[in-house]
């Protein structure tokens, strides 16, 4: 079993940590996937034109559908407070899965785990 430790672990060692301010914007919907990132303190909200608004929160991973896609981001997300992030260059992500097969797999598996505790009791 990997552990959300082991799946940090992997991730910081090949990304960079960042500020983000009340208000400012992270990424827009529409611009090239660059990088992935982990919320580690503070709230964001993505919103897109005809979905409803998501908060995201310390822990959550952005980006991930569109980096495995290789799509451009699918939501705008601004910060709602001052956030600290992880920033993963979508090169050296790649890099990295390339090394180490079960990164992949220990992302996966924290990403899905996240969703389905913040999902329970929800209709399916």
């Amino acid at each position: 079993t990997v552990s959300q430790t082991d799946l940090m672990a992997a991730l910081e060692s090949t990304g960079m940590r960042a500020t983000l301010a009340r208000g400012e914007t992270l990424f827009s919907s529409g611009q090239p996937c660059k990088n992935l990132y982990v919320i580690l303190d503070g709230r964001v909200i993505c919103r897109s034109a005809g979905k409803p608004d998501i908060e995201r929160e310390a822990g959550d991973v952005l980006c991930l559908i569109d980096f495995l896609l290789g799509t451009p981001y699918s939501r705008s997300c601004e910060a709602l407070s001052d956030v600290q992030l992880l920033i993963v260059p979508q090169e050296n992500l790649v890099a990295m899965l390339e090394a180490a097969d079960n990164v992949m797999a220990m992302m996966m598996k924290a990403t899905a785990a996240r969703i389905a505790a913040k999902q329970q009791g929800a209709p399916a």
